[in-house]
């Protein structure tokens, strides 16, 4: 069996250094890699509850919600009752929907400059394998949870 000891290891870095270099990068706008990731799946997806953003983006329920109450501060989210009382829906608001674009194009500058000399063979190839250890971990979750997939 082969030491996979620095596959992982460069992995957390890779992930360390792209938020950091995210954040910088994002300065002048005021976002921060947690925020935009919050943004994006708002904007993909429409109002949602806390809960379910915690789940979909593997984020612990008190880090998210230090950065929703952040993010209400500068009046890019708010929180409005749903259906069910007990739990409020976060909507973006509309200086956050107008800013998306401008974000977008940001990042997009940003994201090209960390994948440049990399081929969509090989971002695809990287995408794939992503895909499959973040299903081994969900799986390994839903074993050590008595069997109970959490998605």
């Amino acid at each position: 069996m082969r030491n996979r000891q620095p596959f992982f290891f460069s992995l957390n870095q890779v992930t360390r250094q792209f938020s950091k270099s995210f954040n910088e990068n994002l300065v002048p706008t005021g976002l921060y890699l947690a925020q935009w990731s919050v943004i994006r799946y708002i904007n993909l997806h429409g109002p949602c509850t806390q809960r379910t953003i915690c789940s979909n983006l593997n984020i612990e329920p008190p880090t998210l919600t230090r950065t929703l109450c952040r993010m209400e501060s500068l009046d890019l989210i708010v929180r409005k009752e749903g259906s069910d009382k007990r739990e409020k829906m976060i909507h973006l608001t509309d200086k956050a929907i107008n800013q998306i674009d401008d974000w977008q194009e940001k990042i997009i500058s940003f994201e090209n400059k960390v994948i440049k000399d990399i081929s969509d063979e090989e971002l695809e190839i990287a995408h794939q394998v992503f895909q499959k250890m973040m299903n081994n971990m969900k799986a390994s979750e839903g074993e050590t949870t008595g069997g109970i997939l959490i998605e």
